[in-house]
């Protein structure tokens, strides 16, 4: 009978707390949103903000379940966006949120080819809101053949149920193909891993995709690199720093081999000076992380490589979105994985985080050539078209080989920049243009110390600002019985570059020296010294192939 207190006292308890629970229901109501397509009349995939009155962030708890920590059995139905400095949320179409009663403010985004929508609600307790949201687009670059994609998502897909919950998650971004990134190092390769690669990997729903590819090999001595549309994985752990060996079979495969982080994150420069007079390699990722940096592939066209640019986010091992930047291929005809490919392979592509490019000359487009019999006067044509909502593009450059050649600013609020010139070709040359800019209406961002150093503007405040970025991929013109690029003094210079970068990396490797190469365990690429010196001959053996290249093309 003594604990008969004690229970009255716990039942009370139970009774007041499920009288509070009550209350707040009561308090409640219901947001359900529809989001409609124009062009289908059909619910679609959509990213949601959800602010109440005081900016404080909700999600719908039947949301579309991501994941950022390469587990999908622990994924949440939403994201953080860092440019927002908010929860959001996916919404398939539709969606069911539970409220407080008050105000509340929703943003819609579905990619940078929709426009954004917004809508103010009121939801008042014990009441259901029906709110339905029409997206347009205000551009469509697939009506043109141009597809845009994510080359760098490390989103774990470790089997087939996972793929249309991932393609509604790149839907909503309207990412027409995604490539996923299985990553690894010479002790492993399995993070993000993907169930299979090539044909059973590849998954589609109309013309979005999903691609499984890797980011392997990665060293912290020789860079990190990508393999785009494998059929196969490729991981070769007793040969791990010999990058060609990867990038061979790679080749084999009908898949393009790559440095991601602009050719320059960890020493990337030193494995480029290795790689490219293989000839296996075909893109670099020039555009990620909120920032841009050309230089290292302006030096790659100059040394008379062909080489197309690509973007992607890295999501998550970066804070981001996925297809925050993105770059688009222009494909014939209907869009497939080989289509796709076979449009990088051809140097057919823009990079962008919004803005949009056209861009040609005498008619042709990024990845042609031109051919002239002389020096002559070509027509050069571009423009650069954006949502001001989101994007302020302040000007549009024509760059050629590498250099500033014109600048064209925006007028007032013009939603373009559109120019048309004749210029005199005086040598055998590339040419190529890009967007500079800010975002509208977004914070300035605390920016890691690693990408403010790669930030390309010239001040760091500059660099907090959310930057605006698009570059085409380079057009060539050739001009008979002039030197080729390859064979121009700025190459000359350049090889001169490359065989200082080969020769420091050949000291490295010396016997007493090779050790520190390695020193770097807080990085956790897995390469030691005793697989280093296993493969040291090998290694040396390409510097020195590698060498005898640039030396050939420095005199």
């Amino acid at each position: 009978l003594h604990f008969l207190p004690a229970v009255a006292f716990l039942a009370l308890v139970g009774i007041m707390a499920s009288g509070r629970a009550l209350a707040a229901l009561e308090s409640q109501g219901t947001l359900r949103l529809t989001v409609l397509d124009t062009t289908t009349g059909k619910p679609t995939p959509v990213r949601v903000q959800l602010l109440d009155g005081e900016s404080k962030a909700w999600v719908a708890e039947d949301g579309l379940r991501i994941w950022t920590d390469g587990d999908p059995k622990r994924g949440v139905p939403k994201i953080f966006n860092p440019y927002a400095g908010k929860d959001e949320f996916y919404c398939v179409g539709t969606s069911t949120s539970l409220l407080r009663a008050g105000k509340y403010r929703l943003a819609i985004s579905k990619g940078p080819e929709y426009a954004l929508k917004s809508r103010s609600v009121e939801i008042r307790a014990g009441e259901s809101l029906e709110v339905t949201v029409e997206m347009n687009r205000w551009i469509s670059l697939p009506a043109g053949g141009w597809y845009g994609s994510d080359v760098h998502l490390h989103i774990a897909r470790p089997n087939q149920a996972f793929d249309a919950l991932i393609l509604k998650w790149m839907q909503a971004e309207d990412i027409h193909v995604a490539s996923l990134l299985q990553m690894g190092h010479a002790k492993g390769f399995g993070r993000a891993p993907q169930y299979a690669y090539g044909s059973k990997g590849a998954y589609r729903e109309g013309d979005h995709m999903i691609v499984s590819s890797q980011e392997n090999p990665r060293t912290h001595f020789l860079g990190h690199t990508m393999i785009i549309g494998n059929s196969e994985p490729i991981h070769l752990p007793d040969t791990y720093v010999l990058y060609g060996l990867f990038f061979q079979e790679a080749h084999r495969q009908g898949a393009l081999s790559g440095y991601a982080h602009f050719g320059q994150h960890l020493n990337a420069q030193y494995g480029l000076s290795i790689d490219l007079p293989a000839g296996y390699l075909g893109i670099l990722q020039v555009l990620e992380g909120g920032n841009a940096n050309y230089s290292v592939w302006y030096d790659i066209l100059n040394g008379g490589f062909r080489m197309t640019p690509v973007a992607g986010t890295d999501y998550p091992s970066l804070p981001s979105i996925p297809g925050r930047e993105r770059f688009y291929t222009r494909v014939e005809g209907p869009l497939t994985v080989e289509s796709w490919l076979e449009g990088m392979r051809r140097g057919r592509t823009f990079v962008s985080n919004g803005p949009f490019l056209e861009f040609d000359v005498n008619g042709r487009g990024t990845g042609e050539e031109i051919v002239l019999a002389r020096p002559a006067s070509v027509r050069v044509r571009g423009s650069v078209r954006f949502d001001p909502t989101r994007d302020e593009v302040d000007r549009l450059e024509v760059i050629e080989n590498g250099q500033l050649l014109k600048s064209f600013p925006r007028l007032g609020k013009a939603e373009e920049i559109r120019f048309e010139f004749d210029y005199d070709t005086r040598e055998t040359s590339w040419l190529a243009v890009r967007a500079w800019g800010h975002k509208a209406g977004e914070p300035r961002l605390s920016v890691p110390a690693f990408l403010q150093a790669r930030a390309t503007t010239t001040t760091l405040e500059e660099s907090l600002r959310p930057n605006s970025l698009a570059h085409s991929g380079a057009i060539y013109v050739t001009i008979r019985g002039t030197p080729g690029l390859a064979e121009h003094p700025r190459a000359k210079a350049l090889a001169r570059a490359w065989l200082a970068r080969l020769d420091n990396l050949r000291r490295r490797l010396e016997p007493d020296q090779i050790e520190q190469v390695t020193a770097m365990p807080s990085v956790g690429e897995g390469v030691d010294v005793d697989l280093l010196r296993r493969n040291r001959t090998a290694l040396l053996e390409a510097i020195d192939s590698a060498r005898k290249y640039f030396q050939e093309r420095s005199r």
